[in-house]
Formats: C-alpha cells, sequence, structure tokens
C-alpha cells in the first residue's frame, strides 16, 4: 500500500511537471506569435511612412511622430517633430523616391526597432544610401514612432 501511494505520488507530480511544461511552452508560443505578428505590423507601418513622404502625406506622418520625436540626420543635425514636419510641408526638404533594400524589426515588450537599409532620392536628385534605426512604442494601442537615426552605408 505504502509503495502504491509513493508511485501515485510521483505520477502526480510528472504529471503536475508536464502540465507546467504545456503551459510554458503554450505561452512561450503564443508570446513568438504575438511577436511575429508586431514585427510584420512595424515592418508594413514603416514602408507606409515612406510612401507617406514621398506623396506629401504629411499629416499622417505627423501622426505617427511622437510628440517627443528626436530624428538624428546622417548630418548629425537632430530635428524635433515640429521642425521636420515644417521642413516638409514647406518644400525645404523632398522626398522624391524611397527604395527599401532589406530591415527587420525586435519586439521587445511595447518598444520596437526596426534596423533598414534604403536608397534615398531627396531633393530633386540626390541619391543616399542610408542605415536607418527606427524605434516606435506603442502609446494608447498605437505604434508611435519616438527616435529615428540615419547614417551613410555602403551597400
Amino acid at each position: 500500500m505504502k509503495r502504491l501511494i509513493t508511485i501515485l505520488v510521483i505520477i502526480s507530480l510528472l504529471n503536475n511537471g508536464v502540465a507546467c511544461s504545456q503551459t510554458k511552452s503554450n505561452t512561450e508560443t503564443m508570446n513568438t506569435s504575438n511577436n511575429a505578428k508586431m514585427e510584420t505590423e512595424i515592418l508594413n507601418l514603416s514602408q507606409e511612412k515612406f510612401l507617406w513622404k514621398t506623396s506629401g502625406k504629411f499629416d499622417l506622418l505627423a501622426d505617427l511622430f511622437d510628440d517627443e520625436l528626436v530624428f538624428v540626420h546622417i548630418t548629425g543635425h537632430i530635428t524635433t517633430k515640429g521642425e521636420w514636419i515644417n521642413e516638409l510641408k514647406t518644400g525645404r526638404f523632398v522626398y522624391n523616391k524611397i527604395k527599401q533594400k532589406e530591415a527587420s524589426v525586435k519586439v521587445y515588450g511595447n518598444t520596437a526597432v526596426l534596423v533598414g537599409k534604403a536608397y534615398f532620392t531627396v531633393n530633386g536628385g540626390s541619391v543616399y544610401k542610408l542605415v536607418y534605426t527606427e524605434v516606435y512604442t506603442k502609446k494608447n494601442e498605437k505604434w508611435k514612432l519616438v527616435n529615428l537615426h540615419t547614417t551613410s552605408g555602403n551597400f
């Protein structure tokens, strides 16, 4: 009888361990699936941002940009959301064409970091090969671009 109870206790412990492993595994699967969905969402949002820049949809850009946006340009010049939107609206800076070469995203909770490479044709024909980093954070259920940093690239 004592041996039977011991066996039942061991089986019970093993079953609980399996249940815990399955729960953890299911949670990890859900997190991986959710992160993949958010990564795709950020990749698409970044592409839309490029379209908005080249088609003059600056109100959509303004909505995407966080009020505290910091944009570090290839020259090292830093602008705010208001300054950059003003540059675009007044035509002092014009995006003629943007062709993305590659991009990848990592999600960390409510923050996503995108790193990419693209060809930027600006101000009537100057072409730049840029490597860029975009940092997004989720605020009130919407992704906001909080930091954008560009640098020249060789590709």
